[in-house]
């Protein structure tokens, strides 16, 4: 039997929840969400009943989410212009990263997180 990866969703909109969300959803034996971020209570109390998450693991708060790993996987799925910054506070943690695009329209970002993910033995994937 292969091991269950732990999911934390970052971004509780429709690609975060209802694309990532419900597609992890489909593969129970495979993935559970354990965790989720947003600054909207309204969508973290939606999605925390439907992926069966525990109130001690929302955050509406990203300072108090990266506090520690919380899961094997992170979907990064928060505004565009905050992709970058939020890998990089997670691959230090130990995170695998699913990033919703676009990653940056910035090479040296793009490095910067390439070099980070190779010192901290972690991955960066982006979804298209």
């Amino acid at each position: 039997m292969e091991k269950e990866i732990t999911v934390s969703i970052l971004g509780t909109g429709h690609r975060g929840a209802d694309a990532y969300g419900k597609g992890v959803m489909e593969m129970p034996n495979r993935f559970k969400i354990v965790s989720l971020c947003d600054l909207d209570r309204e969508k973290l109390n939606k999605y925390k009943k439907l992926f069966g998450v525990s109130d001690e693991n929302v955050y509406d708060n990203d300072d108090a989410f990266f506090e520690k790993k919380r899961s094997d996987l992170l979907v990064i799925a928060t505004g565009d212009d905050s992709h970058v910054a939020m890998a990089k506070r997670a691959i230090p943690l130990g995170y695998k990263i699913l990033l919703e695009k676009p990653i940056s329209d910035k090479l040296d970002e793009l490095i910067e997180l390439r070099e980070l993910a190779k010192k901290y033995n972690s991955f960066v994937m982006v979804c298209h």
